[in-house]
């Protein structure tokens, strides 16, 4: 695969775990000359609607992303979202990216939990005008059946497709694709690893980067449990 020059990764990275390192390591593999950027949210979506800073400092998210792909070629970290307008949406980041970078092709990294229900993010249809979706299956989803769910957002949304189900792909007339990946990233969620670094950092070793756990020893993160209920639009 080779149809999008630059990628980006949302999302609170709080802190960055062995579940999205794993996911860049998937995408690189179908995207070897692609550009990819994590972006942590300054602000993100909680249940319920509106939005919230999360417990850790943007700052600290941004330096464990950071510390976690140090040395990754073409991998980088952007801060681009602290420079936002609040509340800042999905589709509002991929039209500055858009302007910033107008003859490019540009990706956006999803899980398929959050494609299934994606035609409820802010301009849905608007962040397919302009960019590609990535989608990482989950253990629970095959990606057959993130193939065929794909293809039921894209005509929700209101797209005429095409599907190529050799290369796990959909083709939207009028926008981007949305590309389905091979296999699924390790199963690790950032408040499993939140509860568990509270209890011992010993239990998150192998669910975190040493490079991060480090980062937050030094600095005492997580020393306490606090609920962030994050959602994604």
């Amino acid at each position: 695969m080779s149809s999008v020059d630059f990628i980006y990764f949302g999302g609170a990275f709080d802190p960055v775990h062995a579940g999205h390192v794993d996911a860049v390591k998937i995408v690189r593999e179908s995207f070897p000359d692609a550009k990819i950027t994590i972006v942590p949210g300054f602000l993100v979506p909680i249940a319920g609607g509106g939005v919230k800073a999360p417990a850790t400092p943007f700052v600290d998210r941004v330096a464990m992303a950071v510390i976690a792909f140090d040395e990754w070629p073409l991998v980088d970290v952007s801060s681009m979202e602290e420079e936002l307008p609040t509340p800042n949406y999905t589709f509002q980041t991929i039209e500055s990216l858009a302007g910033d970078l107008p003859a490019a092709r540009i990706g956006w990294m999803i899980g398929a939990d959050q494609l299934a229900n994606f035609t409820e993010w802010k301009n849905a249809r608007r962040i397919l005008e302009l960019a590609s979706l990535i989608v990482l299956p989950r253990p629970l989803f095959k990606a057959g059946d993130t193939l065929a769910l794909a293809q039921t957002v894209a005509t929700a949304l209101g797209f005429s497709v095409t599907l190529d189900s050799e290369n796990q792909r959909i083709d939207l007339d009028g926008g981007g694709s949305i590309y389905v990946m091979p296999k699924a990233p390790a199963s690790v969620s950032s408040s499993e690893v939140r509860t568990l670094a509270a209890q011992s950092l010993s239990k998150i070793k192998n669910m975190v980067p040493h490079s991060v756990i480090e980062y937050i020893t030094d600095l005492g993160l997580y020393q306490q449990v606090v609920s962030q209920d994050y959602q994604t639009t």
